[in-house]
């Protein structure tokens, strides 16, 4: 929901922050990863854990996550 808020409201090359309380599911992280390549966006996902820079559908953690 944030990054579909994101996609619409942030300027395009501003990247897209995203704060989560919870870890990051599976499926959650493939699609953000999807989402960054086909719109062409930088997303910084933030979970208990780590932060996740998501840029040309590459996660920074290397898929560790």
């Amino acid at each position: 929901m944030e990054i579909a808020f994101g996609l619409i409201k942030v300027p395009y090359g501003t990247p897209i922050n995203v704060f989560k309380n919870l870890r990051v599911c599976d499926e959650c992280h493939h699609a953000i990863k999807y989402i960054s390549a086909i719109e062409r966006r930088d997303i910084i996902l933030r979970d208990t854990v780590r932060f996740h820079h998501v840029k040309d559908g590459c996660c920074s953690c290397g898929d560790y996550w």
